[in-house]
């Protein structure tokens, strides 16, 4: 009776759109596909994967969040082989320590005070002192972009510079696992990471928070004392 009318209009453009967001609402996470699809990872590489169990990208700027990971990715990605080197290799000047976890309370002082000025200068070097999520992405800066490596991407199809990006994020995923797994088996066996299990190893015990606390005033006394 009232087709073509404007009440008819309107009637079928909001039954259209309550079909939209009724489909958005039935769209499941890829990765975890008892979860709906998580919202705001439009854009970003891997959203495919569908992977925000918590809803982060719904409170925080996905941009930040995709910054902190390839950044704590490629971080732990570097850490997993320094941490596994530890036990072989000793620069000059250092006291040997096979247990990568004490490593810290042996180098030398002015070592570690030269190692966190580098890392506190290349990170405000890296963003020209842009460090807020307010001001970090001015000019349509990508995430985990700092213009090193480009060069591997020249020539590459956009489908490859996709897959090469998407295996960078998978691998910095894979070594924040890694790397964590690595401490706390040291912290377990409390000694170095090989062999896995030492000899004479009973098993782990009761775990003590006293013995990391009396690991870090001993460090600490040890720099007070130089």
């Amino acid at each position: 009776v009232c087709s073509g009318t404007t009440l008819c209009g309107g009637l079928q453009q909001q039954g259209a759109r309550g079909t939209s967001v009724a489909a958005r609402a039935l769209e499941r996470s890829a990765s975890l596909p008892f979860l709906p699809k998580p919202k705001n990872l439009e854009g970003l590489v891997g959203e495919e994967q569908g992977f925000d169990p918590i809803g982060f990208a719904e409170d925080v700027d996905p941009k930040w969040l995709r910054e902190a990971e390839l950044k704590h990715g490629r971080v732990c990605m570097v850490a997993t082989v320094g941490f596994f080197s530890q036990q072989y290799i000793t620069f000059p000047g250092f006291e040997p320590s096979p247990d990568a976890l004490q490593a810290v309370y042996v180098a030398p002082p002015g070592a570690m005070a030269a190692l966190l000025f580098l890392a506190g200068y290349i990170e405000s070097a890296s963003y020209g002192g842009k460090l807020t999520m307010l001001d970090m992405f001015e000019g349509d800066r990508v995430p985990g972009d700092f213009n090193f490596g480009a060069g591997f991407l020249k020539g590459k199809s956009d489908k490859e510079v996709y897959d090469m990006k998407l295996k960078e994020l998978n691998n910095g995923r894979l070594a924040m696992l890694a790397f964590a797994g690595m401490v706390h088996h040291n912290i377990v066996v409390k000694g170095p990471l090989f062999p896995l299990f030492p000899d004479g190893w009973t098993g782990p015990g009761p775990w003590a928070a006293t013995s990391m606390q009396g690991g870090i005033n001993e460090g600490v006394g040890m720099f007070g004392n130089v």
